[in-house]
């Protein structure tokens, strides 16, 4: 079985059976719709009866094991069947030109047991209806998630798609479960409701009866052929054969309009094979009648003058009145059976084909069948009354001939008769194959061009789509092309003011030219006013010491006239990050520590912020190193680097100003840096990554694991690089947004 369709089953709800058909009886006895499986084969199930076999045969399951799944759905396992069984695709439409409704109203009316399956250049689903009889059933799985619809809302789902639909005739095999005595009593349920067995099963004593006596030896055999499927109610011939169907409660019933062309179909089995043999006619061509009837027929008298007629006919007139002999026409007696072939021929044909869905060929409301019968008798007798004149009105002992009898030696097929007869009355075997290739021609070509005709309106729509969106795609660009002229008359607007207030530098520096040649240096306006000493002691608050201390800069080169990434020099430098973080750093964030009660767990931070005299920007720090047991001294360069009056380091900072996150070893670097120059220098307290946009969760995490635990412990001193029991660092991270700095590690 399909693996898609295992895989939907197998969400179904399920449950264990054992003991074959009786244990399949028990669980399906409650009108059961679904499927059961023992591993290899599978059963579908509607309302309790078996609608399809798959991978296997009924009797497989005699003494099984196996699970079996509910359907949430009906429609679901009368679907499931269909497909597996394959059944055979007879139309193509698409929906712009044949609607689903109306294909839907169409296909219900004529009684179709097949199902739709829309899914051809269809991008949000697989949409499905299935017929049993003219009822209709709906399903649909949507969107990639394959969400499962069913019902009205399936129905309205798929009605309201555009793309290309495909209708497939299925016959489906609807039995009763087997009641658990063994295999052989489902495969005897089945031949015994086989149409081609039943369908000639008459009592050969019927020969004796008149035409005027009762219908048609066809209709007879009609009657023969349904009459053991509906013989018992639970009996297994009530639900098998190829035309029986389900409806949309189970009942099996409700497909009595596919029972009679069943019949009809069976006795084109029959006895079609044989006219073909004689005649050369096919089976598509021929309306057959009972086999024995017309056998009988031949064998009466040259003379004799039996009539058949249709029950109608044989109420309304006399049997003496039937007698050829008293026909003023001696062909009259042709009439009725004509009649009665013609007509049988429509019912059957319209009976076994898809109703039309095109709109160019469905002319409104489907005729009905008094209206079919009447259309095809009348064809008949047109027909009749032109073969008349050049077939004469005896045989060759001068009797007239029964209409069996003439129907018999000229081959049984009804449409020979009408289209396949030259001047003399005898078939004309090459006009009919003549007509028999160009009707195929012309039906390949129609089918040809109705592909064509459905390629192309896929083709328009598709074009017509790429149309809008090309157009959409040309207003956005139009939208963007103002928007950008708007945006460089700014532009051009604020340079030529830019230019306006330009000093007039008479020299330009690069900015990284311009950092790694300047020095920041703590002074003070008054040795008297508020210092970094007295904010220590918390004898100044953080207003005085803004009054009091300046943030000096000493360059190597000279800055009058000098233009910075043009600026004045002045105004770039108070703009960079290492500017304003050492402002911050002397200004704020002594106030913050104390402020937080943190002078103790900060202490050797704390302590070193008064001795802070200078800052160089691009600084490096030298450090001692023992390698091979000799001291080895290196120079490590950072970003800025805060030192004491006597040029000791005191504080080391890598300072990140663009957009990019701080990553991880960008951590561990400053770590291990911090690590060497704490080993060789007893002044230093710190070490700071400052970001203006945030932390890597790796460095958050080197940085955790360089202080021995939490990076938030409030241990003895916070975030502290230990070296020995009295010797290491704080380290800090430092977040710079909304124009100033957040230390958030350690968390104050």
């Amino acid at each position: 079985m399909d693996a898609q369709r295992r895989e939907a089953i197998a969400e179904w709800d399920d449950r264990s059976f054992s003991d074959g058909f009786a244990g399949l009886g028990r669980i399906v006895d409650d009108g059961f719709s679904g499927a059961a499986t023992d591993g290899t084969g599978w059963i579908f199930l509607v309302d309790g009866r078996v609608v399809a076999v798959v991978d296997a045969t009924l009797d497989a399951f005699a003494d099984a094991a196996g699970t079996v799944y509910r359907a949430p759905d009906e429609a679901l396992p009368v679907l499931f069947a269909m497909q597996e069984l394959g059944g055979e695709p007879r139309a193509k439409y698409y929906t712009k030109d044949t609607p689903l409704r109306e294909a839907d109203q169409k296909l219900s009316q004529g009684g179709f047991t097949g199902y739709i399956e829309l899914s051809e250049n269809v991008l949000s689903g697989d949409y499905y209806v299935a017929y049993t009889g003219g009822e209709s059933m709906a399903a649909a799985y949507v969107g990639n998630a394959r969400r499962l619809e069913t019902g009205d809302d399936a129905f309205d789902l798929a009605a309201d798609e555009v793309g290309i639909y495909t209708v497939y005739e299925v016959e489906l095999d609807v039995r009763p479960l087997p009641d658990g005595d063994g295999a052989e009593d489902a495969d005897d349920a089945g031949a015994a409701t086989d149409p081609t067995e039943t369908a000639g099963s008459d009592d050969g004593n019927d020969a004796d009866d008149g035409a005027t006596d009762g219908p048609s030896d066809t209709e007879s055999d009609a009657e023969s052929d349904t009459e053991p499927e509906t013989a018992g109610d639970d009996g297994p011939a009530s639900a098998v054969g190829p035309a029986a169907s389900v409806g949309r409660d189970g009942d099996p019933t409700a497909a009595s309009r596919s029972d009679e062309s069943a019949g009809i179909d069976a006795g084109d089995e029959r006895d079609g094979g044989e006219a073909s043999a004689e005649e050369g006619s096919t089976p598509d061509e021929v309306r057959i009648g009972d086999a024995e009837s017309a056998e009988r027929d031949a064998a009466e008298p040259a003379g004799s003058d039996r009539v058949r007629r249709s029950p109608t006919e044989s109420e309304a007139t006399p049997a003496s009145e039937s007698d050829a002999g008293d026909s003023p026409d001696p062909d009259a007696a042709d009439a009725p059976d004509s009649e009665d072939v013609f007509s049988e021929e429509a019912e059957w044909r319209e009976q076994k084909s898809i109703p039309a869905l095109d709109p160019s060929e469905a002319g409104g409301e489907p005729p009905s069948a008094e209206e079919r019968r009447a259309a095809a008798s009348q064809r008949s007798r047109s027909g009749d009354d032109r073969g008349r004149a050049e077939r004469g009105g005896s045989n060759a002992n001068g009797g007239s001939p029964s209409p069996r009898s003439t129907e018999t030696a000229s081959g049984p097929s009804a449409v020979s008769k009408r289209d396949g007869r030259d001047a003399r009355g005898d078939a004309d075997p090459d006009r009919v194959r003549k007509l028999e290739a160009a009707l195929e021609e012309t039906e390949t070509e129609r089918q040809s061009l109705a592909d064509e005709r459905d390629r192309l309106a896929a083709e328009r729509e598709e074009v017509e789509s790429e149309r809008d969106e090309l157009a959409d795609e040309v207003d956005r660009l139009e939208s963007e092309v103002d928007e950008l002229r708007e945006e460089r008359d700014r532009l051009r607007s604020e340079l030529s003011n830019a230019k306006e207030r330009l000093p007039d530098a008479e020299r330009t520096l690069t900015p990284a030219e311009a950092r790694n040649g300047t020095n920041l240096f703590i002074r003070y306006d008054s040795k008297e006013g508020a210092t970094l000493a007295d904010a220590h002691k918390g004898s100044a608050d953080r207003e005085a010491l803004r009054e009091n201390l300046r943030v000096e800069h000493h360059t190597s080169f000279e800055t009058d006239g000098l233009a910075v990434d043009g600026r004045p020099f002045a105004e770039f430098l108070e703009d960079t990050i290492e500017y304003g973080f050492t402002r911050w750093l002397v200004e704020d964030l002594p106030f913050e520590v104390r402020g937080t009660g943190n002078e103790g767990t900060l202490r050797d931070l704390y302590d070193a912020l008064p001795e802070i005299d200078r800052a160089e920007i691009g600084g490096t720090v030298s450090i001692e190193l023992r390698e091979g047991g000799e001291e080895v001294r290196e120079q490590r360069s950072f970003d800025l680097v805060l030192r004491d009056r006597m040029g000791h380091p005191l504080f080391v900072a890598d300072l990140n100003d663009s957009r990019d996150p701080t990553a991880e070893g960008t951590l561990e670097s400053l770590v291990e840096n911090g690590r060497d120059i704490a080993g060789s220098n007893e002044t230093f307290a710190g070490a700071f990554a400052v970001t203006e946009s945030f932390f890597e969760p790796g460095a958050l995490e080197t940085a955790s694991d360089a202080v021995g635990g939490g990076l938030f412990s409030r241990s003895k001193r916070a975030s502290f690089v230990k070296l020995s029991r009295k010797q290491g660092y704080h380290l800090c991270l430092v977040e710079a947004r909304d124009g100033g700095f957040h230390m958030t590690v350690p968390d104050l």
